[in-house]
Formats: structure tokens, C-alpha cells, sequence
């Protein structure tokens, strides 16, 4: 496993807590003022397996994307999402792979051909999620969505399609319907008018890749926003809806939160909280509500009031804040390590809950209830907590030093001879000061592994057919060196053949003790039914214990050397 390459972060609040409870990955910081910026949204739902002439619609997709990747416009800041990719039946399954900025082709291909359908269709919230990425309110600005069916997840996408065209004429979504029906293909059609984009269909390989090359052209024009079709395209809002973070905290905007409203029991509206009159009419009166800040783990349910002009009274307090956390993994404190994972365990009367359901991202906001947290990072084998809190209306910030260092041992039975590999084997790395296993690996695989740098005490345990092999060796891991020398177990190897009087005894175990100066057997090193096998064993004196059907009988001791292979012929009387 080699180092991977750190990114800054630039992920834009909002995004984390729709992701999926899973590793974070960060981004390159790029503001992209002078490019355009485009979310390309990906159909990871089960029905991409669909086929199309022998072929399924997931293959013909990516090899698709992947051309369009290669010969990308460099003037495009293109990002990428993907949904239903990796839960069978959970509608958050929504991940963002990389945000828009300066294309890295190879990490966008590697993102796509990873995609594996298994779950639900969320479109209305990755439109949600996409239209933060691409910087909402930051003039021109594009989602690509290419879906081949209708939202799984009891949401209407064409009026949050409507509901964000609205508010920022510069955002628009382009949709291509995919091998869709005549149903299907005027509910995806309808996501694109609400917000001025263009729709295209596409039945086969040849229609996706002419509907990309067509919708990348419309996003690639010019950066002036586009002006909506008519006056009456763009009604005004009716109502705001508000919440704050504290009771002395100044409303938030209506944009960051998204409502359930409920009037006399039964579903009054749900959306952000820009309502437009189609949306919902609110006459004075009370109304019963649950909200959610961001689409974050800040949520409160009460109730709230609109007053004779139509506009609610004051704001429902969240009670919340937000936690912004870093996290380097080299000498350059200002590279945020990458991939890492960042997880919030609720501290409640001292005792540590069950970890939050949340994503967060190096140097973005998390949002979450006031409270005492235990919050912990992970990088490559790497690990750190610490303990924060959450203050109403506050910041708190916190850097994690995830510095790594490396090690891939090469362990030998002696000096000179090729390391040793074996499946069931394996070796691990102690810290020498707590005791605590840091990380553990398989002999059978050379793989480099990454640990905190520090004092150490690395273990092995390697088995062979017949008898084994230990050590411990004191270690020292430093900050982005890969420790590789060889460590010497000094054993020796040999090829045993047993000779009993009746070679078709029908019980026959044979058993390896280690003998001391005195010849008792002192520890047992391994043990099978064969007669002739090959193992190891550390230098000294060693015998076979034999149980032939109901009878035990010792062989006489015999010596193992460091380097050797010998060959120990025994014959039991």
C-alpha cells in the first residue's frame, strides 16, 4: 500500500451528512471563479443492471463517462456523485467522489468504474446535495443527472428541481433519461424544465454518448446566467420559514434547513424553507414541525406560528453548533490527510454513546446537537480522539497530527534465505507503551502498512506443516519513512519421515515437543497425522511424540540448526 497523495479540502457545508457512514475523501482546494462549474449525478441504482442489446446499462454508462473523463474540456470544473451504490434499500446512499474543481481524470475513472448497483433511486436529495457542491448562489452553475428511472424514495424531484432553479437562476440541471419509458422519461423531463436545462433521451450506447457530448457543450457556454423562459416562471416566495442555532442567535437562512410541516395532524408541506404558493399556503395560525438543519444531524421537532402576514414568528431554536476538524498527515500541517475518517461518539452523565451517523471533512463545518463528544480520526492504520464541546451558536475547532510512518517487514529463518510466506500466518505491531495491538497483518502478503510514528514491539508468528516459529523485535516507526529490513527468526527447517512397527496403524498422530537439557519434553511446537512432512522450528533440541492407536512413544531427541534443512528419520519400537 503506498502513501496516497493528501488534498486540501474545500468541501461546501451541506454535503456531509447525507453521505453514507463510510471514509471521507477530500479535495483539492479550487475556487474555479473564471470555469464552470458541473456535477455530474450517476445512476447507481439496482435497475442499471437492466441490459441493453446483451449488455448492461451500469457497462455501457461507465465506458461512456470514462470517454467523456479522457476528453473533458480542461475550462470545466467537473465533480462527481453517484447513488444507490452501496446499500440495497437505504435512500441516504448518496456519495460525493469529488467535488468541482481542476480534473483529475485517473481518480474520476477510478471513481466510475468502481460503481456497483444495488439500491434505491434518492433523486430529489442528490439534487439537493449536487446543488451545494456546485457553489449555490455562485452564478453559473450545472447538474448533470443521468438516471434511467423515477425517484424510490418518497420525494418529488421536479418541484426541488423547481424550488432550487428558482431561487438561483445561474443553477440549472440537465438530465438525460437513460433506456427509459414514456413515464419516466416526462418525470426526468420535468426535472430539467423546472430549472431551464435540457433534457435528452437515450436508448443505446451511441444516444448516451451523444446526449453527454450535447449536455457537456450546453455547460461548457458561456458563464453569464441564463434568464428564465417567462416573468411567470419565477413567482415569489410566499412564505420563510426560519430556524437559529441559540436563543440570543440570529435566524438562519431559509435555504439550510429542510421542514416537515403539519397542520391539524395531516402533512402540510415539506421542502427547504423558501415556500412558494404552489407549494403551500400558510393562513395564520400554529403548526406542528420537524426540521433538519443542512441535512445534518441538527434536528428539532416543536412547533411555530405564522402571524397575520403569512410570515412565521421568530425562529425555532436547534440548539446547535458546529465542529470544524483538520487532520495532516505529513510535515505540511496545511495538507489535510487523505482519506480520513472523522467519527462523533455522544458523551452523555460521562458515559461514551453509540457513534453519530455522520460524515465530516477536514476544515468543513459538521453540524451537531450542543453536548460533550468523544471524536475520533483514522488515517490508513492511524488513529487519534480527543473530546470536544459543542457549544449553541459556536465554532469549535480541533487538528488531529495523523503523521505516518511505514513498515513491510521481511522476515527470514536465517540470515541470506527468502522471506517467509505462508496463509494462517502473520504478524503484528505492539505499542511499546500501552500494550495495544496498533495493526496486524498476513505473512502470505507483503503489503506495506501504515502506523503512527513511535517505539513499537513487533511480533511474528510463522507455521509451517509442522512446527512454528516466533519473535518479538523492538521497533521504531518514523513520520513518512517505510521501514522494510529483514528480521532474522533464526530457526531452521527439516523433512521428517516416522517409521512405526505396523505402517498401517489405524490411529497415527504425530506430535513436536521442544526438549530441555534434562530430555523432558518442555513444549509442544505442533502436531498432524502425517508420517512424512517438512516443518521449522527455533534452534535446539526437539523430539516426536508419537500416539499410535491407544499407546504414546517418544522418539529420541534430535537437533535443529539455524540455517539448515535437515532430514530426522524416527523409528518408533
Amino acid at each position: 500500500m503506498q502513501m496516497n497523495k493528501s488534498f486540501k479540502t474545500a468541501i461546501i457545508s451541506g454535503l456531509a451528512l447525507i453521505l453514507s457512514h463510510g471514509m471521507a475523501l477530500t479535495q483539492q482546494a479550487s475556487d474555479g471563479a473564471e470555469k464552470n462549474k458541473v456535477m455530474f449525478v450517476l445512476d447507481g441504482s439496482n435497475s442499471m443492471w437492466g441490459q441493453i442489446d446483451g449488455t448492461a446499462k451500469i457497462s455501457i454508462a461507465k465506458e461512456v463517462m470514462t470517454n467523456l473523463i479522457k476528453d473533458l474540456d480542461p475550462d470545466i470544473n467537473m465533480g462527481l456523485m453517484a447513488y444507490g451504490h452501496r446499500e440495497k434499500d437505504n435512500c441516504s446512499d448518496i456519495e460525493v467522489m469529488a467535488l468541482p474543481g481542476p480534473v483529475d481524470r485517473d481518480r474520476l475513472i477510478d471513481h466510475v468504474q468502481n460503481i456497483t448497483p444495488r439500491g434505491k433511486t434518492p433523486i430529489s436529495d442528490a439534487l439537493s446535495i449536487a446543488s451545494v457542491g456546485v457553489g449555490y448562489f455562485a452564478g453559473k452553475s450545472s447538474v448533470v443527472l443521468v438516471s434511467d428511472g423515477l425517484e424510490t424514495c418518497n420525494a418529488d424531484p421536479c418541484a426541488k428541481a423547481r424550488s432550487l432553479g428558482l431561487v438561483n437562476p445561474g443553477f440549472d440541471v440537465h438530465v438525460i433519461g437513460f433506456d427509459v419509458t414514456k413515464e419516466e422519461s416526462e418525470s426526468l423531463q420535468c426535472i430539467a424544465d423546472a430549472t431551464g436545462g435540457k433534457f435528452f433521451r437515450a436508448n443505446n450506447a451511441n444516444e448516451l454518448k451523444d446526449a453527454l457530448a450535447q449536455t457537456v457543450a450546453v455547460v461548457g457556454g458561456s458563464d453569464e446566467p441564463k434568464a428564465p423562459a417567462t416573468e411567470t416562471a419565477k413567482p415569489k416566495p410566499g412564505t420563510f420559514l426560519y430556524t437559529k442555532l441559540c436563543d440570543a442567535c440570529k435566524r438562519e437562512k431559509p435555504l439550510d434547513a429542510v421542514w416537515n410541516v403539519f397542520k391539524n395532524g395531516k402533512p402540510h408541506y415539506e421542502g427547504l424553507g423558501v415556500v412558494y404558493p404552489n407549494d403551500a399556503n400558510f393562513a395564520p395560525g400554529k403548526y406542528t414541525i420537524a426540521v433538519r438543519y443542512l441535512s445534518s444531524k441538527l434536528t428539532a421537532r416543536g412547533e411555530i406560528e405564522i402571524g397575520d402576514d403569512g410570515q412565521q414568528v421568530g425562529a425555532i431554536n436547534l440548539n446547535g453548533g458546529n465542529a470544524v476538524l483538520n487532520a495532516f498527515a505529513t510535515d505540511d500541517k496545511n495538507i489535510s490527510a487523505s482519506p480520513i475518517l472523522f467519527e462523533f461518539f455522544p458523551i452523555i452523565d460521562g458515559k461514551v454513546g453509540e457513534s453519530f451517523d455522520v460524515n465530516a471533512f477536514s476544515n468543513d463545518s459538521t453540524w451537531l446537537p450542543a453536548g460533550k463528544y468523544k471524536v475520533t480520526a483514522k488515517h490508513q492504520n492511524a488513529e487519534a480522539e480527543t473530546e470536544i464541546d459543542i457549544v449553541a451558536g459556536q465554532k469549535t475547532s480541533h487538528t488531529f497530527d495523523m503523521r505516518v510512518g511505514y513498515i513491510q517487514p521481511q522476515f527470514v529463518l536465517s540470515s541470506g534465505e527468502k522471506p517467509v510466506r505462508a496463509a494462517g500466518s502473520a504478524y503484528s505491531l505492539v505499542d511499546a507503551k500501552t500494550n495495544k495491538v496498533v495493526l496486524s497483518s498476513s505473512l502470505a502478503f507483503n503489503e506495506q502498512q501504515a502506523a503512527k510514528p513511535g517505539d513499537y514491539i513487533l511480533s511474528t508468528r510463522y507455521f509451517a506443516p509442522m512446527g512454528e516459529v516466533s519473535g518479538e523485535f523492538p521497533v521504531t516507526i518514523k513520520s513518512g519513512e517505510v521501514l522494510n529490513r529483514e528480521f532474522v527468526l533464526n530457526a531452521g527447517r527439516f523433512n521428517y519421515e516416522i517409521k512405526t512397527p505396523n505402517d498401517n496403524d489405524k490411529w497415527f498422530h504425530a506430535t513436536l515437543y521442544s526438549v530441555d537439557e534434562n530430555g523432558n519434553n518442555v513444549k509442544k511446537m505442533g502436531s498432524n497425522n502425517n508420517r512424512k512432512y517438512s516443518g521449522v522450528a527455533p534452534s535446539g533440541r526437539y523430539r516426536f511424540v508419537v500416539s499410535l492407536d491407544a499407546e504414546r512413544r517418544n522418539s529420541e531427541p534430535f537437533e535443529i540448526i539455524v540455517g539448515q534443512t535437515q532430514t530426522i528419520n524416527v523409528t518408533i519400537p
